[in-house]
Order: structure tokens, then C-alpha cells, then sequence
């Protein structure tokens, strides 16, 4: 199995404290890996370190190599953002409430514009959650192309979050998602579930690193822990709770 993520040695510090330490694992083709922890013990930050975020006061060793891309930490800014676009990233928080008349329209077209070179119309993007998002009772949409997020619930605004990455992102060899459930309910929690699923059937070459305390995902196939010691490989196989309902053979949840 051919490597597609591969971090060897990684420590970071921030403002002189030692968050991370030592850190090193691999994600080949294929693999869909949960990664677990206390909170606090720096998850977040292994993914933030992948797409070289918040790099303020914040100082990284070691190696961060994605295919194609070589050693992430060393790429200059043109070739950075190249990456970043072509990286498909669902980050933990939402930020829509202070977006005003911003609609679903430029939520999606700004998220996908980088890696497909051109903006979407609003029937492209009607589309695309017709494609990615089964309707409500009454043959309604969550939300669509016009909406306006800086309305939305907290969980409309998270399914926005991973529907505007996932869905303008399809071919992506590295998928990476943090807590894609928070401020959802079952119904959305489930449409999540089957977003990511499709995304990994459609792309099977797809590697994927994601943090969740719901364990509610089926296509897992790997659960790797971090603690203070660092990266350990889960003893036992990753269990799907199925709390919202049994999915299918392929699954997908009714």
C-alpha cells in the first residue's frame, strides 16, 4: 500500500510550550483513520500542522510528507497554497454568523474556485446539494444556493462546512476532517456520515485522517490514539456504535 501521508518525528511548540512531540505515523491509499486522544493532548494541532495553519508564534520540526508534494514544511508560499487547494480540509468551527448577506452561492464557489479555476453559477450549486444532500419531507432542500448562512443553525452551518470541501473536492488523495458532527443532530449527523462515505466509494485511492467523539462511521478502517507519549495504534478494531441506525452494506444510513 502506497503511502499518501506520511509524518516522521513531528514536534511542535507554540509560544515556547512543547505541544506535540515526537510524533510519527503513516495513512496509505484507502485508509480512512480515526484519530482519538483526550481533548487537549494536540489533535487538532497535527492537523493544523498538515496544512501549515496558524503559524503565528508556532515553531515545527520534522517531516510532514503528502504524495506529490514531498516535505509540506518546506514548500514556498506558491507552492503552499497550491497544496492547501488541492487538500480537501473540513476545519473544527464554523464561522458564518458575522457573514451578513453572504449566501451558500460564494460559500461554495470560494471553497471550490482554487482547485477548479472557475466560480460556480447558482443552478451549479443547487446541483451539487441536490447530488450531496437528500431532501426533507416535501421534497424540500436544507438550505440551497441562496440561503444565507449567517442564519443557519449550528448544524446547517456544519453541513455547509463539510458539504462545501467534500463536494468541490471529490478527487482529493487527502481528505482531513476535524469533529465533522459537532451542533448536529441525528437526522444531519447521519447526512455527514453519507457525505464522507460517498466521497471515499467515488475515490477509493482517497486516504483520510479525521477526529471524532462520535463513533458513529462505518468506513473506518484504522484508529490510531495520541496521548502525551505520543502516537499509539489501537489495540482493537474500531467498533461503529450505529446510535442513529444500522447503515447498509455499503454504509450508508436510511
Amino acid at each position: 500500500m502506497e503511502s499518501v501521508l506520511s509524518i516522521s518525528n513531528l514536534s511542535v511548540q507554540i509560544k515556547n510550550q512543547n505541544i506535540l512531540q515526537d510524533i510519527s505515523f503513516e495513512i496509505g491509499e484507502g485508509e480512512v483513520v480515526l484519530l482519538s486522544g483526550e481533548n487537549g493532548v494536540g489533535k487538532s494541532t497535527i492537523l493544523k500542522s498538515i496544512l501549515r495553519l496558524e503559524n503565528e508564534g508556532k515553531i515545527i520540526n520534522g517531516e510532514i510528507r503528502v504524495r506529490g508534494y514531498g516535505n509540506i514544511l518546506t514548500l514556498g508560499t506558491t507552492d503552499l497554497q497550491r497544496y492547501r487547494s488541492r487538500i480537501a480540509y473540513v476545519q473544527q468551527r464554523d464561522d458564518y454568523a458575522e457573514m451578513g448577506n453572504i449566501q451558500v452561492k460564494d460559500i461554495i464557489s470560494e471553497s471550490g474556485q482554487p482547485n477548479s479555476g472557475k466560480a460556480l453559477s447558482t443552478t451549479e450549486v443547487n446541483d451539487l446539494i441536490d447530488q450531496w444532500i437528500p431532501r426533507k419531507h416535501g421534497n424540500k432542500r436544507i438550505f440551497n444556493a441562496k440561503s444565507k448562512p449567517a442564519k443557519f443553525s449550528g448544524g446547517e452551518q456544519r453541513l455547509l462546512s463539510v458539504l462545501s470541501v467534500v463536494a468541490t473536492r471529490p478527487k482529493a488523495e487527502l481528505l482531513i476532517i476535524d469533529e465533522p458532527l459537532n451542533n448536529l443532530d441525528f437526522i444531519n449527523a447521519r447526512n455527514i456520515s453519507n457525505l464522507i462515505n460517498k466521497v471515499i466509494r467515488d475515490n477509493p485511492k482517497m486516504a483520510v485522517l479525521m477526529i471524532s467523539h462520535c463513533r458513529i462511521f462505518p468506513f473506518i478502517t484504522r484508529e490510531i490514539i495520541l496521548t502525551s507519549e505520543g502516537i499509539q495504534e489501537a489495540r482493537n478494531p474500531y467498533i461503529c456504535h450505529s446510535c442513529f441506525g444500522e447503515p447498509n452494506g455499503e454504509g450508508f444510513y436510511r
